[in-house]
């Protein structure tokens, strides 16, 4: 099998082959220095707190390091106290997480990123580490902190029960059994991603993911799971929140950032 995570003890290192990224229309130099300016926060609207990590001047590439709550933002909503910003930045949490446990392998969620612990800057005061800006995301739990978990109406008790959530919903599911057992769901719409989860032994049984990776509204017209076996007349129910989505002109709505687990009704 092969391990599933959103980010890692180590750093993110943008691994991709320039031919990929010319097939998906972008010039590959331009795409990094995007990639490593927005997740350090360099670009212009970014909320993310990455720091870049072994910059490679000669190619643009760079290693990024953070926290997963710092990287999708929530550490720089805290500072703008701005309540819209934060429950986004959490939204984006969970997107990552819902995705890592949805899409196969084994998930793995790193330490803190369950109870949405920021980047730790105390590694700059010691001298073992200074030169060395992964420690930013191998923090020392405050216990305290993690405590607030079990406290109602905080962020960490938000973020800590949704994962709980999720994970109790994989473990029931077999279609998330990972049999190499997935099809990606072809969409015209660039902000979705969207994948078929089956159960390798009855295919009938099936769980359609949907991801809105965009901050605003975006549809799945359903006429495009016609050829990944549902019926597009169907009902829906989504196994994260139980609601079942509406659907208006053949299609189905998601928020931003929102993420549907759907089985058929």
């Amino acid at each position: 099998t092969w391990l599933n995570y959103v980010r890692c003890h180590d750093d993110i290192g943008l691994g991709f082959d320039d031919s990929d990224i010319h097939l998906a229309g972008y010039e590959p130099r331009s795409h990094r220095k995007f990639l490593v300016d927005y997740l350090t926060g360099k670009f212009d609207g970014s909320p993310s707190r990455g720091m870049a990590f072994m910059p490679n001047e000669a190619t643009g590439d760079a290693r990024i390091c953070g926290s997963l709550a710092s990287l999708v933002g929530l550490e720089s909503a805290l500072e703008t106290a701005d309540e819209d910003l934060i429950a986004l930045a959490i939204n984006r949490i969970l997107l990552m997480h819902a995705i890592i446990l949805s899409f196969g392998g084994i998930p793995l969620i790193y330490n803190g990123d369950a109870i949405a612990v920021l980047n730790d800057y105390s590694y700059i005061d010691d001298h073992s580490k200074t030169n060395d800006n992964r420690w930013v995301h191998r923090p020392k739990i405050n216990w305290e902190k993690a405590d607030l978990r079990k406290k109602q109406g905080t962020l960490e008790h938000t973020v800590f029960n949704a994962t709980k959530k999720l994970i109790a919903i994989r473990k029931e599911i077999s279609a998330f059994a990972d049999f190499n057992n997935r099809e990606l769901v072809h969409i015209e719409n660039e902000h979705l991603l969207s994948f078929v989860r089956f159960n390798y032994q009855r295919p009938s049984e099936k769980v359609l993911i949907i991801a809105n990776f965009d901050a605003n509204p975006q549809d799945l017209y359903l006429e495009s799971l016609r050829t990944m076996g549902f019926n597009i007349y169907s009902n829906f129910v989504d196994l994260y929140s139980g609601i079942k989505p509406e659907q208006c002109d053949g299609r189905i709505t998601l928020q931003g950032y929102q993420f549907y687990w759907l089985t058929e009704t």
